[in-house]
C-alpha cells in the first residue's frame, strides 16, 4: 500500500492537463475561450467534476485501510476537516458521486 510522500502540488504538469481539459471542453461545448466568463465557466465546469471524484474515493481509501491523518495529507487539510467533509456519518458530508445518482 503506498501513500503519497506529500499532499497535492501544481506544478507543470497539472497546469498543462488543465490547460488541455479546457481546451477540450470548450471544443466539446462549442465554447469560446476568448471570452473570460466563458473560460470560467469551464474551469468551474471541471473543478466540480473533479470534485466529484473525492467522495469515492475517501470511501475507497478508508475501505483498504487507509486512516484520516493519510486522507488528510492528501487533500492538504487536517483530519477533522477531512472526516467532516467525507465523513460517512458527518452532517455536512460532500454527497455528491457517488451518491447524488
Amino acid at each position: 500500500m503506498t501513500t503519497p510522500s506529500r499532499g497535492p502540488r501544481s506544478g507543470d504538469d497539472t497546469y498543462d492537463l488543465i490547460d488541455d481539459a479546457l481546451y477540450a471542453l470548450a471544443d466539446r461545448r462549442s465554447a469560446w475561450l476568448g471570452d473570460a466568463l466563458t473560460a470560467i465557466t469551464l474551469i468551474a465546469s471541471l473543478i466540480d467534476q473533479a470534485e466529484r471524484f473525492l467522495p469515492e474515493l475517501v470511501t475507497s481509501a478508508l475501505l483498504n485501510g487507509h486512516t484520516w491523518d493519510q486522507i488528510a495529507a492528501a487533500l492538504a487539510t487536517s483530519p477533522e476537516q477531512a472526516q467532516l467533509r467525507y465523513g460517512p456519518h458527518s452532517p455536512i458530508a460532500d454527497t455528491r458521486w457517488p451518491y447524488d445518482l
